[in-house]
């Protein structure tokens, strides 16, 4: 249903275009023909390479057995390259990639240090630290699109090919003003490790629209389904219900080398699996170099 609804929406785009493009062009009644401008505009269109970039802000939706199994509504951004041949020709090919964000999740943990004399518990530190849990999806394609070639509206068909790219990590700060443990940025992060990591591949099509803003900027509407193998990944509703226990029972301030290991971390959760096709809905703008 949804391969059938995509495909009519781009049979319809990419027939209509002449009537679009004829429509933006048509003088204004009482305008009197300008056939030796005509003439100039169409030296000006000498057949030549194009080059374009889609920068766009890209929703996905989980479908079919995909949906069933999962709460997130991924987000982010989507980023392609194509090289037209020539200007006359309506298609061009190239690759992109887009990154979605599909659940983040931050915990705030105290880690409880005895200081100790020999065997003499003498003080404890109660020191602040935050876990930052983060669901995230890449996808590298290439792609093949065959485009109107009007000035002004331009209806397109894509095809992409390439993998997709599922993980959850989870990263460890310490928020003290003292920084008891050895770092190694400067934004206190402490531990890093990824739970979760599969790759699949993925293949699909889509349908959309450039409507010129300048000589060089177009409007860019336009959505795409696409087909996913299967994959273990963990769900938003998943890491909202994590409980991370830390499991380092001693501490001591005087030495300069404190950190937190894998084994000092308990992560209890079970992955999900399942093929991940999706729909996705973008809106940004396509540039001509």
């Amino acid at each position: 249903m949804n391969k059938l609804y995509i495909a009519s929406i781009a049979f319809f785009l990419l027939f209509s275009e002449a009537e679009l493009n004829a429509q933006v062009r048509k003088p204004l009644p009482g305008t009197p023909a300008k056939g030796k401008k005509t003439t100039n505009n169409t030296s000006k269109t000498k057949p030549g390479q194009a080059q374009y970039i889609d920068l766009t802000l890209t929703m996905g939706i989980p479908m079919e057995g995909f949906a069933e199994t999962t709460s997130s509504l991924p987000f982010g951004l989507t980023f392609n390259y194509l090289y037209q041949p020539k200007t006359y020709l309506p298609f061009a090919f190239g690759g992109g990639i887009t990154y979605l964000n599909a659940g983040n999740r931050t915990i705030d943990k105290n880690l409880t240090a005895d200081i100790t004399v020999g065997n003499t518990l003498i003080d404890q530190l109660v020191i602040p630290l935050e876990f930052r849990i983060n669901n995230q999806i890449i996808n590298t394609h290439a792609m093949f699109r065959t485009q109107g070639t009007g000035e002004y509206i331009k209806p397109f068909l894509d095809i992409y090919a390439g993998f997709s790219y599922f993980w959850t990590s989870t990263s460890l700060y310490d928020k003290s003003d003292q920084n008891y443990f050895q770092t190694t940025n400067d934004n206190g992060q402490i531990y890093r490790q990824t739970q979760s990591n599969s790759i699949t591949w993925n293949l699909g099509a889509g349908a959309g629209i450039q409507a010129q803003l300048s000589s060089k900027v177009y409007l860019n509407l336009n959505a795409s389904y696409m087909l996913g193998g299967a994959v273990d990944y963990y769900d938003k509703g998943q890491i909202e219900k994590w409980n991370i226990e830390l499991n380092a029972s001693s501490f001591n301030p005087t030495e300069t080398d404190q950190e937190l290991h894998d084994d000092d971390i308990d992560i209890n959760a079970i992955p999900k699996r399942s093929r991940t096709p999706m729909l996705f809905a973008s809106a940004g703008v396509t540039f001509l170099l």
